[in-house]
Protein backbone atom coordinates (compact mmCIF):
# COMPACT_ATOMS: atom_id res chain seq x y z
CA UNK A 1 0.00 0.00 0.00
CA UNK A 2 2.85 2.24 0.92
CA UNK A 3 4.63 1.87 -2.25
CA UNK A 4 1.35 2.36 -4.18
CA UNK A 5 0.69 5.92 -2.48
CA UNK A 6 3.02 8.47 -4.40
CA UNK A 7 0.51 7.03 -7.79
CA UNK A 8 -2.99 7.27 -5.58
CA UNK A 9 -1.69 10.68 -4.66
CA UNK A 10 -0.36 11.74 -8.21
CA UNK A 11 -4.44 10.27 -9.75
CA UNK A 12 -6.15 12.19 -7.47
CA UNK A 13 -4.22 15.65 -8.43
CA UNK A 14 -4.94 14.80 -12.08
CA UNK A 15 -8.61 13.92 -11.45
CA UNK A 16 -9.54 16.22 -8.70
CA UNK A 17 -9.94 19.47 -10.84
CA UNK A 18 -12.62 17.23 -13.43
CA UNK A 19 -14.52 16.24 -10.10
CA UNK A 20 -14.56 19.62 -8.65
CA UNK A 21 -15.83 21.00 -12.25
CA UNK A 22 -18.60 18.58 -12.19
CA UNK A 23 -19.27 19.15 -8.48
CA UNK A 24 -19.89 23.25 -8.48
CA UNK A 25 -21.67 22.60 -12.03
CA UNK A 26 -25.81 23.07 -12.11
CA UNK A 27 -27.92 24.07 -14.63
CA UNK A 28 -30.56 26.58 -15.04
CA UNK A 29 -32.60 24.07 -16.83
CA UNK A 30 -33.74 20.37 -16.16
CA UNK A 31 -32.24 19.44 -19.82
CA UNK A 32 -29.96 20.90 -22.42
CA UNK A 33 -32.58 22.45 -25.87
CA UNK A 34 -31.23 22.00 -29.10
CA UNK A 35 -30.23 25.38 -30.60
CA UNK A 36 -30.25 27.32 -27.55
CA UNK A 37 -27.52 29.89 -26.67
CA UNK A 38 -25.30 29.01 -24.14
CA UNK A 39 -23.90 30.93 -21.14
CA UNK A 40 -21.95 29.95 -17.93
CA UNK A 41 -22.14 32.02 -14.86
CA UNK A 42 -19.96 31.56 -11.54
CA UNK A 43 -21.86 32.91 -8.81
CA UNK A 44 -22.35 32.69 -5.29
CA UNK A 45 -26.30 33.13 -5.63
CA UNK A 46 -28.38 30.13 -4.49
CA UNK A 47 -31.18 28.08 -6.04
CA UNK A 48 -34.13 30.28 -5.98
CA UNK A 49 -32.17 33.07 -7.78
CA UNK A 50 -31.02 30.93 -10.49
CA UNK A 51 -33.61 29.25 -11.44
CA UNK A 52 -35.84 31.87 -11.20
CA UNK A 53 -33.80 34.21 -13.60
CA UNK A 54 -32.52 30.91 -15.54
CA UNK A 55 -36.46 30.63 -16.74
CA UNK A 56 -37.86 34.35 -17.43
CA UNK A 57 -34.61 34.81 -18.93
CA UNK A 58 -34.94 32.20 -21.83
CA UNK A 59 -38.53 33.06 -22.72
CA UNK A 60 -37.20 36.62 -22.57
CA UNK A 61 -34.50 35.92 -25.51
CA UNK A 62 -37.10 33.47 -27.19
CA UNK A 63 -39.11 36.45 -27.52
CA UNK A 64 -36.86 39.09 -28.60
CA UNK A 65 -34.30 37.00 -30.68
CA UNK A 66 -36.41 33.74 -31.49
CA UNK A 67 -34.12 31.58 -29.84
CA UNK A 68 -33.93 29.82 -26.79
CA UNK A 69 -31.67 30.33 -23.89
CA UNK A 70 -29.62 27.74 -21.44
CA UNK A 71 -27.59 28.54 -18.46
CA UNK A 72 -25.41 26.64 -16.49
CA UNK A 73 -24.41 27.97 -13.17
CA UNK A 74 -20.71 27.54 -11.49
CA UNK A 75 -21.35 27.79 -7.48
CA UNK A 76 -18.04 26.86 -5.78
CA UNK A 77 -19.01 28.77 -2.17
CA UNK A 78 -18.47 32.48 -1.55
CA UNK A 79 -16.69 35.39 -3.00
CA UNK A 80 -13.55 34.17 -1.43
CA UNK A 81 -13.84 30.93 -3.22
CA UNK A 82 -14.88 32.60 -6.63
CA UNK A 83 -12.12 34.98 -6.70
CA UNK A 84 -9.55 31.83 -5.82
CA UNK A 85 -10.90 30.13 -9.03
CA UNK A 86 -10.73 33.28 -11.20
CA UNK A 87 -7.11 33.63 -9.63
CA UNK A 88 -6.33 29.98 -10.45
CA UNK A 89 -7.99 30.23 -14.01
CA UNK A 90 -6.02 33.46 -15.28
CA UNK A 91 -3.02 33.01 -13.12
CA UNK A 92 -0.45 35.85 -14.84
CA UNK A 93 -2.37 36.06 -18.08
CA UNK A 94 -4.71 39.28 -17.21
CA UNK A 95 -2.47 41.84 -17.38
CA UNK A 96 -4.32 45.86 -17.98
CA UNK A 97 -7.40 44.10 -18.49
CA UNK A 98 -6.22 41.99 -21.44
CA UNK A 99 -5.19 38.79 -21.89
CA UNK A 100 -3.96 36.95 -24.75
CA UNK A 101 -6.04 36.14 -27.97
CA UNK A 102 -4.62 32.69 -27.55
CA UNK A 103 -6.48 32.76 -23.90
CA UNK A 104 -9.77 30.87 -23.88
CA UNK A 105 -12.10 30.74 -20.89
CA UNK A 106 -15.20 28.61 -20.58
CA UNK A 107 -17.08 30.59 -18.01
CA UNK A 108 -19.02 34.18 -19.35
CA UNK A 109 -20.11 36.20 -16.85
CA UNK A 110 -19.61 36.20 -13.06
CA UNK A 111 -22.81 37.65 -11.04
CA UNK A 112 -23.07 38.76 -7.51
CA UNK A 113 -20.86 39.29 -4.11
CA UNK A 114 -21.15 43.47 -4.02
CA UNK A 115 -19.36 46.48 -5.49
CA UNK A 116 -16.12 45.91 -3.39
CA UNK A 117 -15.64 42.57 -4.77
CA UNK A 118 -16.16 43.48 -8.07
CA UNK A 119 -13.79 46.76 -7.84
CA UNK A 120 -11.08 45.72 -5.62
CA UNK A 121 -10.63 41.75 -6.11
CA UNK A 122 -11.88 40.51 -9.35
CA UNK A 123 -11.49 44.09 -12.00
CA UNK A 124 -8.61 42.80 -13.45
CA UNK A 125 -10.41 40.02 -14.80
CA UNK A 126 -13.76 41.89 -16.00
CA UNK A 127 -14.00 42.44 -20.12
CA UNK A 128 -15.60 45.91 -21.36
CA UNK A 129 -19.39 45.76 -20.87
CA UNK A 130 -21.59 46.49 -24.78
CA UNK A 131 -25.11 46.84 -24.44
CA UNK A 132 -27.50 48.47 -26.76
CA UNK A 133 -27.51 52.40 -26.65
CA UNK A 134 -29.40 53.87 -23.95
CA UNK A 135 -29.72 51.32 -21.54
CA UNK A 136 -28.06 51.86 -18.64
CA UNK A 137 -29.35 55.83 -18.87
CA UNK A 138 -32.53 53.90 -18.84
CA UNK A 139 -31.67 51.85 -15.86
CA UNK A 140 -29.85 54.58 -13.84
CA UNK A 141 -31.16 58.06 -14.39
CA UNK A 142 -28.67 59.12 -11.85
CA UNK A 143 -25.44 56.50 -11.92
CA UNK A 144 -25.48 56.74 -7.19
CA UNK A 145 -27.69 56.43 -4.95
CA UNK A 146 -26.81 58.69 -2.15
CA UNK A 147 -22.86 58.54 -3.13
CA UNK A 148 -22.86 54.53 -3.58
CA UNK A 149 -21.84 53.97 -7.20
CA UNK A 150 -25.25 51.57 -8.93
CA UNK A 151 -22.35 50.79 -12.02
CA UNK A 152 -19.18 51.14 -12.70
CA UNK A 153 -18.93 54.46 -14.19
CA UNK A 154 -15.27 56.54 -14.68
CA UNK A 155 -15.14 59.69 -16.69
CA UNK A 156 -12.93 57.64 -19.47
CA UNK A 157 -12.95 54.51 -18.56
CA UNK A 158 -14.86 51.41 -20.07
CA UNK A 159 -17.97 50.22 -17.84
CA UNK A 160 -17.32 46.88 -16.25
CA UNK A 161 -19.74 46.01 -14.13
CA UNK A 162 -23.45 46.68 -13.68
CA UNK A 163 -25.42 46.82 -10.39
CA UNK A 164 -28.75 44.62 -11.10
CA UNK A 165 -30.27 44.73 -6.96
CA UNK A 166 -29.64 46.31 -3.95
CA UNK A 167 -28.80 44.87 -0.51
CA UNK A 168 -28.12 45.71 2.66
CA UNK A 169 -27.38 44.27 5.79
CA UNK A 170 -28.47 43.69 9.48
CA UNK A 171 -29.09 41.42 12.54
CA UNK A 172 -30.81 38.26 12.72
CA UNK A 173 -31.70 37.00 16.34
CA UNK A 174 -34.25 33.92 17.75
CA UNK A 175 -36.98 36.19 20.18
CA UNK A 176 -37.53 32.73 22.09
CA UNK A 177 -33.46 32.33 22.47
CA UNK A 178 -33.34 35.81 23.65
CA UNK A 179 -36.06 35.29 26.15
CA UNK A 180 -34.61 32.60 27.71
CA UNK A 181 -31.39 34.63 28.16
CA UNK A 182 -33.30 37.66 29.38
CA UNK A 183 -32.47 39.92 27.17
CA UNK A 184 -34.06 42.61 25.26
CA UNK A 185 -34.06 42.43 21.25
CA UNK A 186 -30.74 44.19 19.63
CA UNK A 187 -31.02 47.51 18.56
CA UNK A 188 -27.26 48.07 17.96
CA UNK A 189 -24.70 46.28 16.49
CA UNK A 190 -22.61 46.35 19.51
CA UNK A 191 -25.35 44.49 20.84
CA UNK A 192 -24.03 41.50 19.90
CA UNK A 193 -21.30 42.14 22.18
CA UNK A 194 -23.10 41.71 25.09
CA UNK A 195 -21.28 39.47 27.71
CA UNK A 196 -24.41 37.30 27.78
CA UNK A 197 -24.09 36.48 24.20
CA UNK A 198 -20.83 34.86 24.89
CA UNK A 199 -21.06 31.43 22.37
CA UNK A 200 -24.27 32.23 21.35
CA UNK A 201 -23.33 34.77 17.69
CA UNK A 202 -23.28 32.66 14.66
CA UNK A 203 -20.35 34.34 12.06
CA UNK A 204 -18.88 33.79 9.11
CA UNK A 205 -15.62 33.98 7.59
CA UNK A 206 -14.69 37.78 6.58
CA UNK A 207 -12.50 35.91 3.95
CA UNK A 208 -14.45 33.51 2.48
CA UNK A 209 -17.84 35.21 2.44
CA UNK A 210 -18.40 38.93 1.33
CA UNK A 211 -21.50 39.63 2.75
CA UNK A 212 -20.12 39.05 6.27
CA UNK A 213 -17.04 41.11 5.25
CA UNK A 214 -19.64 43.89 4.40
CA UNK A 215 -21.57 43.94 7.56
CA UNK A 216 -18.71 44.14 9.52
CA UNK A 217 -17.04 46.82 8.24
CA UNK A 218 -20.85 48.67 8.50
CA UNK A 219 -19.98 48.10 12.36
CA UNK A 220 -16.09 49.47 11.54
CA UNK A 221 -17.42 52.46 9.75
CA UNK A 222 -20.46 53.25 11.76
CA UNK A 223 -17.66 53.57 14.59
CA UNK A 224 -15.79 55.73 12.50
CA UNK A 225 -18.82 58.00 11.31
CA UNK A 226 -19.10 58.46 15.17
CA UNK A 227 -16.21 60.27 15.49
CA UNK A 228 -16.39 62.34 12.38
CA UNK A 229 -19.66 63.05 13.93
CA UNK A 230 -18.25 64.42 16.85
CA UNK A 231 -15.23 66.55 15.03
CA UNK A 232 -17.56 68.33 12.12
CA UNK A 233 -19.84 70.79 13.85
CA UNK A 234 -16.61 72.35 15.30
CA UNK A 235 -15.14 72.35 11.71
CA UNK A 236 -16.85 73.83 8.85
CA UNK A 237 -13.95 74.33 7.30
CA UNK A 238 -13.79 70.25 6.60
CA UNK A 239 -17.44 69.80 6.31
CA UNK A 240 -17.08 71.38 3.00
CA UNK A 241 -14.41 69.49 1.68
CA UNK A 242 -14.90 66.16 -0.23
CA UNK A 243 -14.22 62.76 1.69
CA UNK A 244 -11.07 62.45 0.20
CA UNK A 245 -9.89 65.71 1.23
CA UNK A 246 -10.76 65.56 4.57
CA UNK A 247 -8.57 62.41 4.75
CA UNK A 248 -5.49 64.49 4.06
CA UNK A 249 -6.31 66.23 7.21
CA UNK A 250 -4.50 65.06 9.90
CA UNK A 251 -6.70 66.26 12.81
CA UNK A 252 -10.32 64.72 10.78
CA UNK A 253 -7.90 61.60 9.76
CA UNK A 254 -6.88 61.08 14.06
CA UNK A 255 -10.29 61.34 14.25
CA UNK A 256 -11.36 58.60 12.19
CA UNK A 257 -8.44 56.56 13.19
CA UNK A 258 -9.97 56.74 16.47
CA UNK A 259 -13.34 55.24 15.76
CA UNK A 260 -11.36 52.72 13.36
CA UNK A 261 -9.91 51.53 16.50
CA UNK A 262 -13.17 51.78 18.65
CA UNK A 263 -14.91 49.41 15.54
CA UNK A 264 -11.95 46.81 15.81
CA UNK A 265 -12.46 46.46 19.35
CA UNK A 266 -16.66 45.91 19.26
CA UNK A 267 -15.86 43.27 16.52
CA UNK A 268 -13.29 42.07 18.51
CA UNK A 269 -15.71 41.28 21.30
CA UNK A 270 -18.39 40.14 18.98
CA UNK A 271 -15.86 38.06 17.79
CA UNK A 272 -15.22 36.31 21.48
CA UNK A 273 -18.88 36.05 21.32
CA UNK A 274 -18.66 33.83 17.97
CA UNK A 275 -20.17 29.79 18.32
CA UNK A 276 -18.48 29.73 15.09
CA UNK A 277 -16.76 31.05 11.98
CA UNK A 278 -18.85 29.36 8.80
CA UNK A 279 -17.37 29.48 5.06
CA UNK A 280 -20.73 30.24 4.00
CA UNK A 281 -22.76 33.55 5.08
CA UNK A 282 -26.32 31.56 4.85
CA UNK A 283 -25.50 29.28 7.74
CA UNK A 284 -26.17 32.11 10.73
CA UNK A 285 -29.76 32.69 9.93
CA UNK A 286 -30.05 28.68 9.72
CA UNK A 287 -28.67 28.29 12.76
CA UNK A 288 -30.33 31.39 14.55
CA UNK A 289 -33.65 29.93 13.11
CA UNK A 290 -33.21 26.63 14.78
CA UNK A 291 -32.12 27.98 18.24
CA UNK A 292 -28.65 26.86 17.71
CA UNK A 293 -27.46 30.35 18.10
CA UNK A 294 -29.08 33.64 19.17
CA UNK A 295 -28.27 36.03 16.87
CA UNK A 296 -25.62 37.05 14.30
CA UNK A 297 -25.12 39.57 10.87
CA UNK A 298 -26.79 38.71 7.71
CA UNK A 299 -27.48 40.12 4.19
CA UNK A 300 -31.01 41.35 4.14
CA UNK A 301 -32.45 38.80 1.74
CA UNK A 302 -31.31 35.63 3.67
CA UNK A 303 -32.93 37.48 6.62
CA UNK A 304 -36.03 38.24 5.18
CA UNK A 305 -36.37 34.94 3.37
CA UNK A 306 -35.76 32.78 7.22
CA UNK A 307 -37.89 35.24 8.58
CA UNK A 308 -41.13 34.40 6.30
CA UNK A 309 -39.84 30.43 6.06
CA UNK A 310 -40.02 29.59 9.58
CA UNK A 311 -41.77 32.84 11.11
CA UNK A 312 -40.74 35.49 13.23
CA UNK A 313 -41.79 34.10 16.56
CA UNK A 314 -38.33 32.16 15.66
CA UNK A 315 -36.13 34.38 13.28
CA UNK A 316 -36.58 38.17 13.25
CA UNK A 317 -34.39 40.32 11.04
CA UNK A 318 -33.43 43.77 12.01
CA UNK A 319 -31.53 46.66 10.47
CA UNK A 320 -29.98 49.06 13.22
CA UNK A 321 -31.43 52.66 12.20
CA UNK A 322 -28.44 54.93 10.80
CA UNK A 323 -25.83 51.92 10.93
CA UNK A 324 -26.40 49.89 8.04
CA UNK A 325 -25.41 50.69 4.43
CA UNK A 326 -26.88 49.78 0.78
CA UNK A 327 -24.39 48.05 -1.53
CA UNK A 328 -25.62 47.06 -5.37
CA UNK A 329 -25.60 43.35 -6.47
CA UNK A 330 -22.80 43.66 -9.85
CA UNK A 331 -22.42 41.54 -12.65
CA UNK A 332 -19.83 41.47 -15.43
CA UNK A 333 -18.29 39.28 -18.16
CA UNK A 334 -15.09 37.86 -17.34
CA UNK A 335 -11.67 38.49 -19.59
CA UNK A 336 -11.53 36.13 -22.79
CA UNK A 337 -15.24 36.42 -23.67
CA UNK A 338 -15.16 36.85 -27.54
CA UNK A 339 -17.65 36.33 -30.59
CA UNK A 340 -21.17 35.52 -30.34
CA UNK A 341 -20.90 34.38 -26.26
CA UNK A 342 -19.64 38.12 -25.51
CA UNK A 343 -22.97 38.98 -27.46
CA UNK A 344 -24.78 36.96 -25.39
CA UNK A 345 -23.30 37.92 -22.25
CA UNK A 346 -24.41 41.13 -23.02
CA UNK A 347 -27.80 40.03 -23.71
CA UNK A 348 -27.84 38.20 -19.96
CA UNK A 349 -26.76 41.56 -18.65
CA UNK A 350 -28.94 44.10 -20.84
CA UNK A 351 -32.27 41.60 -19.92
CA UNK A 352 -31.28 41.34 -15.72
CA UNK A 353 -31.96 45.12 -16.37
CA UNK A 354 -35.16 44.87 -17.86
CA UNK A 355 -38.17 46.40 -16.14
CA UNK A 356 -39.30 42.54 -16.57
CA UNK A 357 -36.30 41.01 -14.69
CA UNK A 358 -35.87 43.65 -11.96
CA UNK A 359 -39.61 43.07 -10.82
CA UNK A 360 -39.02 38.92 -10.26
CA UNK A 361 -36.98 39.92 -7.13
CA UNK A 362 -39.44 41.90 -5.10
CA UNK A 363 -42.73 40.36 -6.19
CA UNK A 364 -44.38 38.12 -4.42
CA UNK A 365 -44.57 34.38 -6.02
CA UNK A 366 -47.77 33.42 -8.69
CA UNK A 367 -48.37 37.31 -9.29
CA UNK A 368 -47.91 38.26 -12.87
CA UNK A 369 -44.34 39.13 -12.93
CA UNK A 370 -42.96 37.27 -9.98
CA UNK A 371 -41.54 34.27 -9.38
CA UNK A 372 -42.51 31.02 -9.49
CA UNK A 373 -41.99 29.15 -6.19
CA UNK A 374 -40.11 31.21 -3.27
CA UNK A 375 -39.90 35.23 -2.89
CA UNK A 376 -36.51 36.65 -3.84
CA UNK A 377 -37.09 39.94 -1.42
CA UNK A 378 -34.33 41.63 -2.63
CA UNK A 379 -34.63 45.49 -3.85
CA UNK A 380 -34.15 46.30 -7.52
CA UNK A 381 -31.89 48.74 -8.50
CA UNK A 382 -34.17 50.49 -11.07
CA UNK A 383 -36.05 53.51 -9.41
CA UNK A 384 -38.88 53.39 -11.53
CA UNK A 385 -39.82 49.77 -10.11
CA UNK A 386 -40.69 51.27 -6.95
CA UNK A 387 -44.23 52.68 -6.54
CA UNK A 388 -45.90 54.95 -7.95
CA UNK A 389 -44.65 53.38 -10.75
CA UNK A 390 -45.78 49.40 -9.49
CA UNK A 391 -48.28 48.15 -7.21
CA UNK A 392 -46.75 47.69 -3.80
CA UNK A 393 -49.67 44.95 -2.81
CA UNK A 394 -47.77 42.54 -5.59
CA UNK A 395 -44.93 43.41 -3.14
CA UNK A 396 -43.52 41.11 -0.62
CA UNK A 397 -42.22 44.53 1.52
CA UNK A 398 -44.45 46.92 0.12
CA UNK A 399 -42.86 49.41 2.29
CA UNK A 400 -39.04 48.77 1.09
CA UNK A 401 -37.74 51.93 -1.15
CA UNK A 402 -33.98 52.39 -0.60
CA UNK A 403 -34.56 55.12 -3.32
CA UNK A 404 -36.55 56.98 -0.32
CA UNK A 405 -34.60 55.23 2.66
CA UNK A 406 -30.68 55.92 1.54
CA UNK A 407 -28.84 58.92 2.82
CA UNK A 408 -27.82 59.07 6.49
CA UNK A 409 -25.34 56.21 6.60
CA UNK A 410 -23.38 54.81 3.59
CA UNK A 411 -20.03 52.96 3.14
CA UNK A 412 -17.29 55.49 2.22
CA UNK A 413 -15.08 54.82 -0.54
CA UNK A 414 -12.09 56.71 1.06
CA UNK A 415 -12.65 54.50 4.07
CA UNK A 416 -13.46 51.44 2.34
CA UNK A 417 -9.65 51.38 0.39
CA UNK A 418 -8.38 49.72 3.66
CA UNK A 419 -10.95 47.01 3.40
CA UNK A 420 -8.87 44.33 1.91
CA UNK A 421 -6.25 44.18 4.32
CA UNK A 422 -8.60 44.65 7.46
CA UNK A 423 -10.41 41.32 6.21
CA UNK A 424 -6.64 39.96 6.86
CA UNK A 425 -6.70 40.85 10.12
CA UNK A 426 -9.56 40.12 11.34
CA UNK A 427 -8.84 36.51 9.82
CA UNK A 428 -5.79 36.71 11.92
CA UNK A 429 -7.54 37.83 14.80
CA UNK A 430 -10.40 35.95 14.94
CA UNK A 431 -9.87 33.09 13.89
CA UNK A 432 -6.23 32.02 13.69
CA UNK A 433 -6.51 33.81 17.23
CA UNK A 434 -9.66 32.10 18.48
CA UNK A 435 -8.95 29.16 21.08
CA UNK A 436 -6.91 32.46 22.76
CA UNK A 437 -9.42 34.89 22.03
CA UNK A 438 -12.42 32.69 23.49
CA UNK A 439 -9.84 31.66 26.72
CA UNK A 440 -9.34 34.99 27.39
CA UNK A 441 -12.73 36.27 27.23
CA UNK A 442 -14.28 33.29 29.22
CA UNK A 443 -11.67 33.76 32.39
CA UNK A 444 -12.41 37.49 32.06
CA UNK A 445 -15.90 36.85 31.97
CA UNK A 446 -15.76 34.80 35.04
CA UNK A 447 -14.68 36.83 37.44
CA UNK A 448 -16.77 37.50 40.09
CA UNK A 449 -15.62 41.37 40.58
CA UNK A 450 -17.62 43.17 38.24
CA UNK A 451 -15.05 46.08 37.96
CA UNK A 452 -11.98 44.23 37.40
CA UNK A 453 -14.06 42.08 34.81
CA UNK A 454 -15.43 45.33 33.08
CA UNK A 455 -11.82 46.59 33.38
CA UNK A 456 -10.46 43.30 31.60
CA UNK A 457 -12.96 43.73 28.95
CA UNK A 458 -12.47 46.83 28.35
CA UNK A 459 -8.65 45.94 27.50
CA UNK A 460 -9.78 42.91 25.81
CA UNK A 461 -11.45 45.60 23.23
CA UNK A 462 -8.45 47.55 23.10
CA UNK A 463 -7.45 46.49 19.49
CA UNK A 464 -3.92 46.13 19.52
CA UNK A 465 -3.45 47.59 15.88
CA UNK A 466 -4.06 51.25 14.62
CA UNK A 467 -5.54 52.51 11.46
CA UNK A 468 -2.04 53.60 10.49
CA UNK A 469 -0.17 50.03 10.84
CA UNK A 470 -2.97 48.76 8.08
CA UNK A 471 -2.20 51.25 5.79
CA UNK A 472 1.06 49.57 6.47
CA UNK A 473 -0.18 46.37 5.59
CA UNK A 474 -1.89 48.04 2.79
CA UNK A 475 1.55 49.42 0.93
CA UNK A 476 3.49 46.06 1.86
CA UNK A 477 0.82 44.25 -0.03
CA UNK A 478 1.41 46.25 -3.09
CA UNK A 479 5.02 45.59 -3.08
CA UNK A 480 4.81 41.97 -2.71
CA UNK A 481 2.41 41.85 -5.34
CA UNK A 482 4.49 44.19 -8.06
CA UNK A 483 7.52 41.23 -6.99
CA UNK A 484 4.79 38.57 -7.92
CA UNK A 485 5.02 37.50 -4.17
CA UNK A 486 1.40 38.10 -3.32
CA UNK A 487 0.22 34.74 -1.67
CA UNK A 488 4.00 34.10 -0.12
CA UNK A 489 3.29 37.00 1.40
CA UNK A 490 0.07 37.29 2.21
CA UNK A 491 0.68 33.68 4.13
CA UNK A 492 3.59 35.00 6.22
CA UNK A 493 1.90 38.16 7.56
CA UNK A 494 -1.24 36.43 8.53
CA UNK A 495 1.05 33.94 10.59
CA UNK A 496 3.05 37.23 12.02
CA UNK A 497 -0.39 39.01 12.90
CA UNK A 498 -2.09 35.75 14.38
CA UNK A 499 1.31 34.86 16.70
CA UNK A 500 0.86 38.67 17.64
CA UNK A 501 -3.02 38.75 18.41
CA UNK A 502 -2.44 35.67 20.73
CA UNK A 503 0.09 36.79 22.60
CA UNK A 504 -2.03 40.30 23.29
CA UNK A 505 -4.73 37.19 24.18
CA UNK A 506 -2.60 35.24 26.43
CA UNK A 507 -1.78 38.35 28.24
CA UNK A 508 -5.34 38.90 29.46
CA UNK A 509 -5.61 35.43 30.09
CA UNK A 510 -2.50 35.96 32.37
CA UNK A 511 -3.88 39.06 34.17
CA UNK A 512 -7.76 37.13 34.62
CA UNK A 513 -6.38 34.42 35.69
CA UNK A 514 -3.66 36.39 38.00
CA UNK A 515 -4.46 36.45 42.18
CA UNK A 516 -5.29 40.52 42.94
CA UNK A 517 -3.43 41.92 45.81
CA UNK A 518 -5.00 42.33 49.76
CA UNK A 519 -3.97 45.19 51.19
Amino acid sequence: MKRNLPFILFLLVLVLPFVVQRFVRTSGQAARVDGAIRLTIITPHNQDIRNEFSRVFDAWHRKKYSQPADLTFLTPGGTGDIRRFLESTYGDRAKNNAVPDSFNIDIDLVWGGGDFFFDNEIKSFLAPVDLPSGTLESAFPSPDLAGVRLYDFAKGKPVRWVGVCISSFGIVYNPDVYQVLKLPPPGTWNDLARPELAGWVAMANPLSSSSAAVSYSMVLQRHMADQEDLLLPTRPDLKALSGPDRMKNPEYKAAVAKGWRNGMGTLTLIAANARYFTDSGTQPPSDVASGDAAAGMAIDFYGRVYEETVGSHRLRYFEPPHATALNPDPIAILLGVRGERYVHANRFIEFLLTPEAQQIWIKRPGVPGGPRSRALRRPPIRRDIYPPATDPKLWTDPELNPFTSAGDFNRRSEWDTLFTDTRLVWAAAWIDGREDLKAAHRAILALPDLARRDALLAELATFPMTMADVEQLQADRRAATARKELNEWRAKRRVELAAAFRSHYRSLLAKARSPVSVR
